[in-house]
């Protein structure tokens, strides 16, 4: 179960930031599955820094699937689950319940996705960089190599996303 959980994590987000990169709004539909499928994966490895992260990622790519024009409602509850995710992350770190690495790597997951869903397409793709190259390690770490050399072409595509965006 795990093992097919790693690979379809690891292929639907992959394939969430290439339909993001690309345009397509189906993209964050992808991530919103993959999302799902990720709060059961993490919690099952576990990681449970990434178990919550994948919380506030569905409704993040969620909201950014299916809004049309910015809801102030639905901004404030999105800003809310923002920092409900944000809190349980630092509580985290202070309880010793994860890295510094889990937290840089969330939290810039996090804040990618944000900024890429309000149109701050280079801070999004910059945010990318960071984290899915920090989650790599994390997914090495916990001896999770398909997920973890998907981070890494994550990372590449953020980079495509980030000198598209220079152009």
């Amino acid at each position: 179960m795990i093992h097919f959980l790693q690979i379809a994590v690891a292929l639907i987000f992959f394939a969430n930031k290439v339909f993001v990169l690309a345009g397509k709004k189906s993209g964050w539909l992808l991530g919103a599955v993959a999302a799902s499928l990720g709060v059961v994966y993490f919690f099952l490895v576990p990681l449970y820094v990434f178990t919550v992260l994948e919380i506030g990622l569905i409704f993040l790519m969620g909201y950014a699937f299916v809004a049309k024009e910015k809801n102030p409602k639905m901004e404030k509850a999105i800003n809310a689950v923002i920092v409900i995710v944000m809190v349980t992350l630092t509580v985290f770190v202070f309880k010793g319940m994860m890295t510094v690495i889990e937290f840089l790597a969330s939290t810039g997951l996090l804040f990618g996705t944000y900024f890429l869903t309000h149109k701050k397409i280079q801070l999004g793709w910059g945010f990318y960089i960071l984290a899915h190259s920090l989650a790599a390690i994390v997914g090495y770490g916990a001896k999770q190599s398909f997920f973890a050399d998907f981070q890494i072409a994550s990372a590449i595509v953020s980079i495509a996303g980030v000198a598209r965006e220079r152009r």
